[in-house]
């Protein structure tokens, strides 16, 4: 399937730690992001984003990550949030699946640890959206609860059959946005819209587990098949330190303000 600026393919092709989106092959001014994927094989790595502050998400499986004199344990969903140009390492005994993300900054904040199921109990952690057949579930990780300067990021979990990111909304003013998509086994797969003219739309295309969705610009609606929900973890980063390091304020599409909902 080709590529196009927009969307990068299967990010969990290769194990090991892999950053295969960045200002230098797409469109985004500060998002680098990418796998850590590791087994009994590649049981562990060691990393540094200089200059940037990072957020490890956990997809799946189980392991360590360590920075500095702390070592976390870490499951699925839950998160951790790396300081600026902070070494970490990722080792795990079994399998473990990671979103990496990253920006640059010149604020530092310390290492912190989001465990999944502490934070679905914090008020405005977890949301239920929507109405079918936009009904979905969102899991902030790394948000307001964790001090940082651009990045946030969290899971998106739909129903089979149901849009997601409605009502259409849009954030290029204030930041941009990478939608990784992961839990959609083939044949499942979603539609992916953005644009900024739907008479004219910049994206339409199929989107499938382990691609990754570029948006700088644009409202950027997304449906899963019948059958298949569609599911995706979301990298947001403000444009400017602090400045719109929140989840919502957007910018509704016009025509659909009556609607309600965030992601």
């Amino acid at each position: 399937m080709p590529q196009h600026p927009w969307v990068v393919r299967n990010t969990a092709s290769a194990k090991g730690r892999n950053i295969v989106i960045s200002p230098e092959n797409t469109d985004f001014r500060f998002i680098s992001a990418g796998r850590i994927i590791l087994d009994s094989e590649t049981p562990s790595i060691t990393a540094r984003n200089d200059g940037r502050e990072t957020t490890l998400l956990v997809l799946h499986g189980e392991g360590t990550i360590t920075v500095g004199e702390q070592t976390f344990a870490v499951a699925r969903f839950d998160g951790v949030y790396i300081p600026y140009s902070a070494e970490f390492t990722v080792a795990t005994g079994s399998s473990i699946d990671i979103f990496e993300g990253s920006a640059p900054t010149e604020l530092e904040y310390p290492a912190q640890l989001v465990r999944h199921e502490e934070a679905r109990q914090q008020e405005g952690m977890y949301l239920k959206v929507g109405a079918e057949p936009y009904y979905r579930e969102i899991h902030k990780v790394i948000a307001e609860n964790v001090q940082g300067a651009k990045l946030l990021t969290g899971v998106t979990m739909s129903k089979p059959g149901n849009w997601t990111s409605w009502p259409p909304h849009e954030h290029a003013a204030t930041q941009e946005e990478l939608y990784l998509f992961f839990d959609m086994p083939r044949p499942g797969f979603g539609t992916q819209y953005i644009y900024t003219n739907l008479a004219d739309p910049e994206v339409i295309t199929p989107v499938y587990e382990d691609d990754a969705v570029v948006i700088v610009k644009g409202y950027h609606p997304n449906v899963a098949a019948p059958g298949f929900p569609i599911n995706f973890a979301w990298l947001l980063c403000s444009l400017e330190d602090h400045t719109w390091r929140k989840v919502g304020g957007v910018n509704v599409q016009p025509e659909f303000l009556m609607e309600t909902g965030l992601k």
